[in-house]
């Protein structure tokens, strides 16, 4: 009976310690641990390796969460210390969490343990309370079983003891009969009791192995199946008049059956507790996972005269665990492929993790330095820093799920990178911001491109201007010819009406002086007009009269309108006055497209070309060039604005890719349709002002 009183006594303390889980870890971790796992109703006792082996032999917890850093500081030692003292029967559940690069270094401790699960970091708390959940469960799984074998246990021995009682009795008091049946009547009561108390037992045991949904099975010292509980035939739909032992290895996965085989035959010659995991089939054909584990029982002599064990259906949990494994290695290789900075920032503590590679996160290599979120903070742009950090704090402050900014992220050389930088945000139950997770990209190799593409674009507008000028050069020297042999004329008959000097011949000098004044200033408008097109220069929008800018570029692209026999007309709208615009980048718009108009004309009846503006909508204003030539060939309309796309022989190709350039730069748009009585009109859209306080400079 001293055993029953010890598995009593056993069973009491499990019951206190159900619950109760060890955690050994330090610092920010043992923290976290604590919080998340009190949340979640645990009791929880942080403690050392040596406390914890004490409490492990004398069955005080349920399971124990240890850190890497606690393992690899001292611990491994303490760690298989601390299990060995545990009963044949337990396999101590234990949580580890550590990172992927430190298993190697604990794979020979690891390799030790039978009951372990690995987390990953960084710690998610759902992740963590649910590991720790499945190892109370395993441990509470193991208790019972260990309590139902170990009260099977008492019943057969205290029959056996009663047993030897009776027969020796009988022997020795075979003269005296009715002493004899006296102690054999009360003998038998007392078998009969303990028989009830058996069967009682026996009961209690299986209903609480159908609760459980285990299947419970004996083998003899030899490891043949002898006794399985009908689960096993529910869930594999084997008869129940085949032998267990010919139903187990026809059911086995052909590619678990050696290895499974193997293992069990090692346990079968060392006498140690077997576990082992393997593939079985079910009942509907398809194979699932399942784990068993089996201990031995000893007779006086520490013989093995029974095998006692369990097998479990692991499938879900194993499939949760691939999932997980998947996920956490997706991530990974995602956060790799992207090559950004991934970060993960607990709002409560303050600490950041980032998930980088070396070349990524700018060049920094130490993880230990950087997870505070002041560490980042002083490494923004000190002109960009409380922009960033006003945006950060209202994000959290505020209800939203997204926050995201742009600014300069100081790199391990030295030198500051453009960086873009997202979160999500997480809120609690209360709406209070707990935690982000984002990602920092390096912006500053698209932002040279896209400085090299601006550079490149202004440089083929200038060509343009050139080139443009280039094809107007003798046009130009004529038209500039007039005015100059005006001014020579103008001046050399003044001479001669001088000579006469009276009163009429100073009148006529007068205004023949007035005269060469208003050509050489013509003269120079257009020598000025031209300098202003041609120079190079920012763009820089500002608001303009869109009359003025219009009027100054027809005068440069009509100046041989004589000479090729075209008239044109300008009508403007006044509600179109003024544009915000860079008055030289619009005005090369306008002589491409006149200059492309002048020339679709050659060889047509009509030669009449029509600017012009109107108001589209408050903030809109629309220039049109229309023209009476053959129109767009349809071939060409849809790659009309492409570059070196060219309806002409002679044509580059770029002017009207140049012309769409500045348009967009505006903010505009700019197309080409049939004129209704024949010819081609081109549009595009500027952004319109209000009339300035003070009118701009010209």
């Amino acid at each position: 009976m001293a055993t029953t009183a010890e598995s009593e006594q056993n069973s009491n303390s499990a019951s206190s310690a159900s619950q109760r889980v060890a955690i050994i870890a330090r610092g920010p971790d043992q923290r976290l641990i604590l919080e998340t796992l009190a949340e979640a109703g645990r009791e929880l006792v942080p403690l050392s390796f040596a406390e914890l082996g004490q409490g492990i032999a004398k069955d005080r917890f349920a399971a124990a969460v240890v850190t890497q850093e606690s393992l690899e500081s001292g611990g491994m030692a303490g760690l298989e210390a601390a299990t060995e003292p545990q009963a044949m029967w337990a396999d101590f559940p234990l949580v580890l969490i550590s990172e992927r690069s430190a298993l190697d270094r604990m794979s020979e401790v690891l390799a030790k343990l039978r009951e372990v699960a690995i987390l990953e970091r960084p710690i998610h708390k759902l992740v963590l309370c649910k590991a720790v959940g499945s190892a109370l469960q395993t441990r509470a799984r193991q208790r019972e079983t260990a309590a139902l074998l170990l009260q099977r246990y008492d019943g057969e021995e205290h029959l056996r003891q009663l047993t030897t009682t009776l027969e020796a009795r009988v022997r020795d008091r075979m003269g005296d009969l009715r002493a004899a049946n006296q102690r054999l009547v009360q003998e038998v009561r007392e078998r009969n009791a303990a028989e009830e108390k058996l069967r009682e037992s026996e009961e209690l045991y299986r209903y609480t192995v159908e609760l459980s949904q285990q299947m419970v099975w004996t083998a003899t010292p030899e490891g043949v199946l002898v006794t399985v509980n009908p689960r096993f035939y529910e869930v594999t739909g084997v008869a129940e008049a085949v032998g267990p032992n010919e139903a187990w290895l026809r059911l086995l996965h052909p590619e678990d059956n050696p290895r499974l085989l193997a293992h069990w035959a090692e346990a079968l010659a060392s006498g140690v507790p077997h576990h082992a995991q393997f593939r079985m089939r079910v009942a509907d054909g398809s194979f699932r996972t399942f784990v068993a584990r089996a201990a031995p029982r000893r007779d006086e002599q520490g013989r093995i005269i029974r095998w006692y064990g369990f097998t479990e259906d692991v499938t879900e949990r194993k499939r949760a665990d691939d999932d997980r494994r998947a996920a956490e290695e997706r991530y990974r290789l995602a956060a790799k492929a992207t090559n950004d900075a991934i970060w993960d920032l607990d709002l409560v503590a303050g600490r950041i993790l980032w998930t980088a590679s070396e070349t990524a996160f700018f060049g920094y290599r130490n993880p230990d330095e950087m997870t505070s979120l002041r560490w980042w903070q002083n490494r923004v742009h000190r002109e960009d820093r409380k922009r960033v950090t006003k945006s950060l704090d209202a994000a959290i402050n505020g209800d939203g799920t997204h926050w995201e900014e742009t600014y300069r992220f100081l790199k391990a050389n030295g030198d500051f990178a453009d960086v873009f930088d997202q979160g999500f945000i997480i809120r609690d139950d209360a709406g209070a911001a707990v935690r982000m997770v984002g990602a920092m990209s390096d912006l500053s190799e698209h932002s040279r491109a896209e400085a090299e593409i601006r550079k490149i674009q202004a440089e083929l507008i200038h060509v343009s201007r050139v080139s443009a000028m280039g094809t107007m050069a003798s046009t130009l020297a004529h038209e500039l010819n007039q005015p100059l042999t005006a001014v020579s004329s103008y001046i050399r008959g003044s001479r001669r009406l001088l000579d006469h000097q009276d009163e009429p011949a100073r009148e006529q000098v007068r205004a023949a002086l007035e005269a060469a004044e208003d050509a050489a200033l013509r003269a120079g408008h257009i020598v000025r007009r031209l300098r202003e097109l041609v120079a190079r220069g920012n763009v820089s929008p500002r608001p303009e009269r869109l009359a003025k800018v219009v009027q100054d570029a027809s005068l440069i692209a009509f100046l041989d309108e004589h000479l090729l026999g075209s008239t044109h007309r300008i009508e403007l709208d006044p509600d179109a006055e003024w544009v915000e615009v860079d008055a030289i980048q619009i005005q090369q718009v306008v002589i491409n497209l006149v200059r492309n108009a002048l020339q679709a004309l050659d060889g047509q009846e009509r030669r009449e070309i029509m600017i012009r503006s109107s108001l589209v909508s408050k903030g809109t204003a629309e220039v049109s060039i229309a023209d009476t030539g053959p129109g767009i060939p349809a071939q060409v309309r849809e790659a009309l604005f492409s570059p070196f796309q060219s309806t002409k022989v002679e044509g580059m190709g770029i002017g009207l890719s140049i012309s769409r350039t500045i348009v967009e730069a505006h903010g505009g748009k700019i197309w080409a349709e049939d004129a209704p009585g024949g010819g081609t009109v081109f549009r595009f859209t500027l952004p319109r002002v209000q009339a300035p306080d003070e009118e701009p400079p010209d």
